[in-house]
């Protein structure tokens, strides 16, 4: 197949996949609403590879590494991940999220186009899920019945990236990202007792917004040895300015009505470094370390347009709160072994540091310290066409919470909580390192014969 079939049909791939629909589920990140699920090799390694960076996802976790990726790699995916919490509440009653079942595909594709560009310059595009939010409680839960008992944040991006080769064993990588917020939001109940006093019944409220902004990222990556290799790569931050709309059914003062809403949503910078050992053909070992700056995420106000004099005190007490997250930190292994040229297997382990603070912490987002493990491994069908699997799963250790969340209102988000994830992935992957042009028919010095 010529250059071009090559790059047309990585493209129709990695654009199938990305038609499927996005869920997004906190689960694979620093903290708060983190999703770092890119491709199943990465997460079989639990994120430990930004040294390593040898694949088209490395897009989105190290652009440097595709510098040394032969004609055109492509990378299809779809993660599965389910989350649960669990919340022990002062008077020992056990309460459980409702499961969730999440679909986050990604999409990557490098072309390196060889001598064409002096056999240093590579291009690539792709499209992941890097942030995002999906839980679900029973509405009759008095811990989540004012503070969200559904919570949603969907999004996507695009990244066009450059690498270049500075040197054999030194390259740099970068572009910008495309961030679309689709569908950001929740459902709770709405407090008309906080105007027209106790024992008004509550109504319920249901908030949908969209937007979208630019950020960039950038990478590196050095080999100065057959058996050493380091990477660095960094995220600047973004803020995501979305408006929409805000549902209201059996407001006392209005009844059912809808009006404009819009909130600034912040999303962090992160760098990370990392570290791989090759002791042999067939061992790679990488610990990585990573910072999520999550001290940007201050606050969430929503702003609603104006209803009634009613209407706008409840959605102003509603739509106001601190958040106040810490910066986060996360300490990454992983590692793999070439059992022969078809078999790759990959396990790996991750801790991470919480980002939210006890006094800003909600049912919505049950962040602590955590620890996850991993395991995988791929199998190449051919030369060009292989398929990818991995199994990661998150243990979010119990947090003793005690703040004044929703008290006013009679209710209480205290108590003792806990999460579990569980996720699985999928990657095909596909590629062609031969995009010579064929010569025209001739003699030996590629001169067409002449005509008898």
């Amino acid at each position: 197949m010529n250059f071009w079939k090559n790059l047309i049909l990585g493209a129709v791939i990695c654009g199938l996949i990305q038609l499927l629909p996005a869920g997004s589920a906190f689960a694979v990140g620093s903290g708060g609403f983190e999703n770092a699920t890119f491709s199943a090799s990465s997460l079989a390694q639990s994120g430990a590879t930004v040294a390593q960076a040898d694949e088209a996802a490395a897009i989105s976790y190290n652009p440097a590494g595709l510098a040394y990726l032969p004609g055109i790699k492509g990378q299809s995916s779809a993660a599965f991940l389910s989350v649960f919490t669990h919340r022990e509440a002062p008077n020992n009653d056990s309460q459980w999220s409702s499961g969730t079942l999440n679909l986050v595909p990604t999409a990557h594709l490098s072309m390196n186009p060889g001598s064409l560009l002096g056999d240093r310059v590579s291009l690539g595009i792709g499209s992941d899920s890097p942030f995002g939010l999906s839980n679900k409680w029973n509405s009759n839960q008095s811990h989540v019945h004012y503070a969200g008992w559904r919570n949603y944040l969907k999004m996507y991006t695009i990244k066009p990236v450059a690498s270049i080769k500075l040197h054999e064993k030194l390259s740099v990588g970068g572009g910008p990202i495309y961030y679309r917020i689709f569908d950001f939001g929740g459902i709770q109940a709405y407090p008309n007792a906080a105007v027209f006093g106790p024992g008004t019944p509550d109504g319920q409220v249901r908030l949908n917004l969209a937007g979208n902004t630019w950020g960039w990222h950038f990478g590196a990556l050095a080999k100065p040895h057959e058996k050493h290799q380091f990477g660095f790569y960094f995220r600047s931050p973004a803020t995501v300015r979305t408006r929409g709309q805000i549902k209201v059914e059996r407001s006392t003062a209005s009844g059912n009505f809808e009006t404009g809403g819009k909130a600034k949503i912040d999303l962090p910078l992160n760098f990370t470094f990392g570290y791989a050992f090759k002791p042999t053909s067939k061992w790679t070992v990488e610990t990585d370390l990573g910072y999520t700056r999550w001290a940007a995420h201050k606050r969430l106000f929503i702003d609603a347009d104006p209803v009634s004099p009613a209407d706008d005190a409840i959605l102003s007490a509603i739509g106001k709160a601190d958040k106040d997250y810490s910066d986060s930190w996360g300490l990454h292994f992983g590692g793999n072994y070439k059992v022969n040229t078809k078999l790759t297997l990959r396990a790996g382990s991750v801790f991470y540091w919480a980002a939210v603070p006890k006094d800003h912490y909600i049912p919505a987002v049950p962040d602590s310290n955590s620890l996850g493990a991993s395991l995988g491994g791929s199998y190449m069908f051919t030369k060009n066409f292989g398929l990818e699997l991995a199994y990661f799963s998150r243990f979010w250790f119990r947090r003793q919470i005690d703040n004044t969340i929703s008290e006013a209102l009679g209710t209480t988000v205290d108590g003792r909580y806990s999460s579990i994830m569980q996720s699985f992935m999928l990657t095909f992957k596909y590629g062609f390192d031969d995009l010579s042009v064929p010569k025209p028919k001739g003699d030996e010095k590629g001169l067409r014969k002449p005509a008898a």
